[in-house]
């Protein structure tokens, strides 16, 4: 069996895995989904860069706060699991009434399995 988590990447201290790195694009790609997803629902009027902003800041504050890496108030891998499927959830619904089904799927996924495969 091949061990795709190469243990020699984490000998070094602060070494930075690709699953990490994925993790990271992957969230930015929820972020994006999201926040087009409420900029189409709201109509893309006044509405629109009220509530887009909101779902922004709110989603990086989530992430700042309890998923990031150097954060000191991270949450355990169930935690953030429980996090990742509640918050997923969320951006999968605002993308499929946005038509945006499959890139918010693929991009949940992503996390979920990325998150797993980089816990240590």
């Amino acid at each position: 069996m091949v061990d795709i988590t190469d243990a020699r990447a984490t000998s070094h201290p602060g070494a930075i895995r690709w699953f990490a790195v994925v993790l990271l694009i992957a969230y930015l790609a929820l972020l994006a989904i999201g926040t087009g997803s409420v900029w189409v629902i709201a109509g893309g009027g006044t509405a629109s860069w009220i509530a887009a902003p909101i779902f922004a800041l709110v989603y990086l504050l989530g992430w700042r706060i309890w998923l990031a890496a150097g954060s000191t108030r991270r949450l355990t891998f169930k935690e953030r699991a429980t996090v990742h499927v509640v918050s997923g959830t969320i951006v999968v619904v605002l993308g499929s009434l946005a038509h945006l089904l499959l890139p918010a799927i693929v991009a949940l996924s992503i996390v979920v399995m990325c998150d797993a495969l980089d816990e240590p």
